[in-house]
């Protein structure tokens, strides 16, 4: 019989507890998806909503409850349509992290992870360039597209389908280069394309401080499941986005990390 307690007169066992915490956890991941959007604001609505037609029914009140039930009724589908970008993004986080993890440990399980980090010169050069550019204050937005399909948010930009190189990544970003506006899409450890444009993010919530790079950057990754890395023009610091959370101010060994997890 599962390990059970008493909370006054409430009686809890242990799958009441995980049910607890599972939920919490969900919670927590829909609201740091929907924080600083107009979605949460439509979200309180609905639940607030739903609290009314409790209370009214409650009360005896049987129009307002009447009323407020029609809308509850196609609330499920109203919720899909509503949240369809965020249903999308919630669903990428929960199947991405799950087979990240996966992944991790069958490569430790097998020492892949040592593999590749030796066989990794694109990495290499990735973070040299990346170290200089920041040392110049040259500002770079780079794309590493996972398994996404970036033809879906990502517009424009120049085809390159270039071996990844130190000397190509700092000729694109120089200020002088007519590609240096824009995003490097990276896929499979190549150079797709230059130039590429990004969505902006519209989360209030950002610093007022980044730039519309660091916007493009988290943007992007709030719509498909990709990883950004920018260097900032202004201060020459180096960002991280991944999952609309961007990450500022990255040291060198968190770089490499990054680099050898995403690129």
């Amino acid at each position: 019989m599962p390990l059970a307690f008493n909370i006054g007169f409430l009686q809890v066992d242990i799958w009441d507890v995980f049910d607890v915490v599972i939920v919490g956890y969900l919670i927590y991941w829909l609201y740091r998806l929907l924080r600083g959007s107009i979605a949460l604001n439509i979200f309180v609505g609905i639940v607030a909503l739903f609290f009314s037609y409790q209370a009214f029914t409650a009360l005896g009140m049987d129009l307002l409850s009447n009323i407020l039930n029609q809308f509850i009724q196609v609330g499920f589908i109203s919720l899909i349509i509503i949240f369809q970008p965020e249903v999308r993004r919630f669903l990428l986080l929960l199947g991405s992290g799950t087979i990240k993890q996966r992944d991790s440990f069958w490569n430790r399980l097998l020492g892949r992870e040592e593999f590749d980090r030796e066989h990794a010169p694109q990495t290499a050069a990735v973070r040299r360039a990346f170290l200089r550019m920041a040392r110049q204050r040259t500002g770079a937005l780079i794309v590493c597209t996972q398994d996404a399909d970036p033809s879906t948010v990502i517009t424009g930009g120049t085809e390159l389908n270039a071996d990844i190189s130190y000397g190509l990544l700092v000729s694109i970003f120089h200020k002088e280069s007519p590609l240096h506006d824009g995003a490097v899409l990276i896929s499979d450890r190549r150079i797709i394309k230059a130039s590429a444009i990004l969505p902006v993010s519209e989360n209030s919530e950002l610093p007022s401080a980044v730039g519309l790079r660091h916007r493009a950057a988290v943007g992007v990754t709030e719509k498909i499941d990709v990883a950004c890395f920018i260097i900032s023009e202004e201060t020459g610091k180096i960002s991280f986005a991944y999952g609309g959370i961007l990450e500022r101010g990255i040291s060198e060994e968190r770089l490499t990390e990054l680099l050898d997890m995403y690129l």
